[in-house]
């Protein structure tokens, strides 16, 4: 049982729940306001709508896929520990990303870096295998 490993995957799951919210219905009013005022020039405005309409949905797909891989990871399969190593990968490269662009570690997108560190402790530090039969 990896029940440490679950309840990692199972936190970053309704924290990535919990932030869709925020970032849909706050965030994309937002992108409005800004288009609205100009300060994102009209060739970009669309893409910038689509852009914020795509990671919201991907945040609560993502959200929800975490929660269907909580029990496999419980039960030490190894597909399910692939998938959350790739995810953890990704929420990784994603938040360093940010951070390297906005040349500050600790800006408002280092969140994500945490996310991938907890799930890949949960995938690596925390992990056993299935019993073999």
């Amino acid at each position: 049982m990896n029940k440490v490993s679950y309840y990692l995957v199972v936190i970053v799951g309704i924290l990535t729940f919990l932030q869709f919210f925020p970032h849909a219905f706050m965030g994309m009013p937002a992108v409005l306001e800004h288009i609205k005022k100009g300060e994102i020039q009209p060739v970009a405005a669309q893409g910038m709508q689509m852009i914020w309409l795509y990671s919201s949905i991907m945040m609560l797909l993502s959200s929800i896929w975490l929660f269907f891989l909580a029990k496999p990871i419980k039960e030490g399969k190894h597909v399910a520990r692939l998938q959350v190593l790739y995810m953890s990968i990704g929420l990784l490269a994603f938040g360093l990303g940010c951070s390297y662009i906005a040349q500050d570690v600790f800006n408002h997108l280092f969140f994500f870096t945490i996310e991938g560190i907890l799930l890949l402790l949960a995938v690596t530090v925390f992990y056993k295998r299935e019993a073999q039969p």
